[in-house]
């Protein structure tokens, strides 16, 4: 934390080299790195539920140092919309009367609470409880909590009745009306629902988008496959980009005037969310689908009235006509059952922190893909990853810190066949 922010960048620039100097060429550029607007970055905060039905504590669980928690209510990584919200929710918490859980004991309903929050200060919060002793509680009180914070859009209870350390478990029932929380995305709003995946910095997220947009719209292919899409942040910024082509039907493997994005996530809330905003893209004025017509996830399910539906089994054979469409599908299975039928111009890849692992990263290598845009959360795993996929070199790169103060760093490369 005492080093010079300035330092921590050009830092992180050095390591960066040096662990892909084997894929770089002399001619790999370096785009401008992104530097994190500080503090309050963070649009997320995750706090275990701590305390006594009498006295409630709100951050970090408890240790024989910290007996009681660590309160996180005045973190400066936090905006000052989630600040906000602490002392509300403590008290809110206090009148319901539900103990907090004790890890050791196994016992008490209040285990944690998450809160997200947009760049204009609309929230949504979770809670996470043991199990539904208390849900009918809260399904009676919490347009008290609700009337406290103006900003809250969306509320749901978690049920996680395991004895783990996983903060979630399978089952979310959302209370409010609205579902959805919008976030800022390039080319549309994209749309968090419960349990979704958000990158914590929104401003870094933005810069990962435009930056793939960027070399979408030079590149110009007429199928992108976009895998671990998420909510759809690379899939509607490529896909804006290459509507913006002044002449799209010259895009290399395209139909005259075709751009298709082919999105696969195997998380039901993240690709409910994703197709929630191709609707309201593709709906007429006053045909926009309304936020309740989704249904309830419980199991990771996606709702059954959502359109483009595919299996892992399935084959794309032809790409979609409406131009974007979103998968609920393993991203490797699916993948190795498109059995070069089709092949896209362009993949793009947004992997969790163990990286797109051996199978996959093999079959790309073996693939006939001419372009991957990769963005990383672990260097480690991209290096690993590189080492399979021996015909790639690194064309271009962005360092996007999203983790200031951190050894960690998200990077963006573009990869192209030698």
């Amino acid at each position: 934390m005492g080093q010079d922010y300035r330092d921590q960048v050009r830092d992180k620039m050095r390591t960066t080299r040096r662990m892909l100097y084997p894929f770089l060429t002399p001619d790999t550029k370096w785009n401008s790195p992104f530097q994190c607007p500080q503090p309050g970055f963070r649009n997320k905060a995750k706090m275990v539920i701590s305390g006594s039905k009498k006295t409630i504590t709100l951050g970090l669980a408890p240790t024989p140092r910290h007996p009681h928690g660590v309160d996180l209510e005045e973190c400066p990584l936090y905006p000052e919309s989630i600040r906000a919200t602490f002392e509300p929710i403590r008290q809110w918490l206090l009148r319901l009367g539900a103990r907090p859980y004790q890890i050791d004991a196994h016992r008490g309903e209040l285990r944690h609470v998450l809160v997200s929050a947009n760049p204009a200060g609309e929230l949504m919060v979770r809670l996470v409880l043991r199990s539904k002793a208390a849900l009918k509680r809260v399904e009676n009180t919490w347009p008290d909590l609700a009337r406290e914070l103006p900003g809250l859009r969306v509320f749901s209870v978690n049920i996680q009745s395991e004895h783990t350390a996983l903060i979630d478990g399978p089952e979310e029932i959302v209370l409010s009306p609205q579902r959805f929380l919008p976030m800022p995305g390039v080319g549309t709003d994209l749309f968090l629902a419960p349990g979704a995946f958000f990158q914590t910095n929104t401003a870094g997220a933005l810069a990962l988008y435009n930056q793939a947009a960027e070399w979408a719209a030079r590149l110009r292919p007429g199928l992108v496959w976009d895998l671990y899409c998420g909510v759809g942040g690379f899939g509607f910024a490529v896909a804006d980009s290459l509507g913006a082509n002044p002449s799209p039907g010259e895009a290399e493997g395209g139909e005259p005037g075709s751009c298709q994005v082919i999105g696969v996530e195997l998380a039901g809330a993240a690709i409910e969310g994703a197709k929630h905003a191709a609707q309201l893209q593709r709906a007429t004025p006053g045909q926009a689908p309304h936020e309740n017509q989704t249904t309830q996830v419980t199991g990771g399910a996606t709702g059954s009235n959502t359109t483009d539906d595919i299996t892992t089994n399935q084959v794309i054979s032809k790409p979609a006509a409406n131009g974007l469409r979103f998968i609920t599908a393993d991203a490797g299975k699916w993948i190795r059952n498109q059995k070069k039928l089709v092949t896209p111009d362009l993949l793009v890849v947004n992997p969790p922190r163990r990286g797109l692992g051996n199978e996959l990263s093999k079959w790309i290598e073996k693939s006939e893909i001419p372009h991957v845009i990769y963005s990383s959360c672990y260097q480690p795993s991209l290096v690993d990853n590189l080492h399979r996929m021996k015909s790639y070199r690194v064309t271009e790169l962005k360092l996007v810190d999203m983790f200031p103060h951190t050894r960690h760093v998200e990077t963006i490369v573009l990869l192209s066949r030698k």
